[in-house]
């Protein structure tokens, strides 16, 4: 192609066609009923519907900040656009997970609205000396952690099949074992452990004052599984 020859399948052109957007505003119709149908009747714990209670729990005005890897994918999943002004924010540092808990601190202090940040555990562990400042500086905050004791992305990648289970947990899972309640009891912050998907949203619209921490367990090899079944869901009902 010589410069300037316009591309015929370029996005703009199928972009202009009315057919064109309404099979793609259909199919997030339907793909968007299948989430939150699964949602709704999912019982259990996982990452993505902790990721939903969140956002269903802000009040208009809020800012939700989400970390690298899974939570920022969660997002653009299971947060479903409504009436209420949130703002969404997510920082990629040089590493991906660098400074998370740092620049989400530095959002709720000039923040007019509360503010909350969901991040993974590793995340939150390798930014763990944020948390001096927030203490210093009086910054109110609330920290969602979703503790799967490792690198949960990766269980999603072909390596987690392919290698043999200690392997892959010593080069991609990398538990880490640590009791992160304590360790914000360490500086001052106030932790608890949420495990019923019913307390999650009183627990987001309760932390209000102050930095606070609510420590959600989940298990990486049972989130795939949801997120896979979810996936499947939605490619039947585009199918049919």
């Amino acid at each position: 192609m010589t410069p300037g020859e316009r591309c015929p399948k370029r996005v703009g052109a199928n972009a202009s066609n009315p057919d064109w957007l309404a099979r793609w505003r259909e199919a997030d119709r339907v793909a968007r009923g299948v989430v939150r149908a699964a949602l709704e009747e999912q019982t259990a714990m996982f990452e993505g519907k902790a990721l939903a209670e969140v956002a269903a729990a802000l009040p208009a005005g809020s800012t939700l900040v989400v970390g690298n890897s899974m939570p920022v994918r969660d997002a653009d999943t299971f947060i479903a656009g409504d009436e209420r002004a949130l703002r969404l924010v997510a920082n990629r540092g040089a590493n991906g997970i660098d400074g998370v808990v740092s620049s989400a601190l530095g959002a709720a202090s000039v923040a007019e609205g509360p503010v909350v940040l969901v991040i993974g555990d590793l995340s939150f562990y390798h930014d763990l000396n944020g948390l001096l400042a927030a203490r210093l500086h009086a910054i109110d905050a609330t920290i969602v952690v979703l503790n799967n004791d490792g690198g949960g992305i990766f269980s999603f990648l072909p390596q987690a099949a392919a290698l043999e289970s200690a392997g892959f947990e010593q080069l991609f899972g990398t538990p880490h074992g640590v009791d992160l309640t304590a360790i914000a009891a360490a500086h001052g912050v106030d932790a608890r452990m949420v495990d019923d998907p019913r307390d999650f949203g009183p627990a987001v619209e309760s932390s209000r004052g102050g930095v606070s921490m609510i420590v959600v367990r989940t298990d990486r090899a049972e989130n795939v599984k949801i997120h896979q079944q979810l996936n499947d869901a939605v490619a039947r009902a585009l199918v049919t």
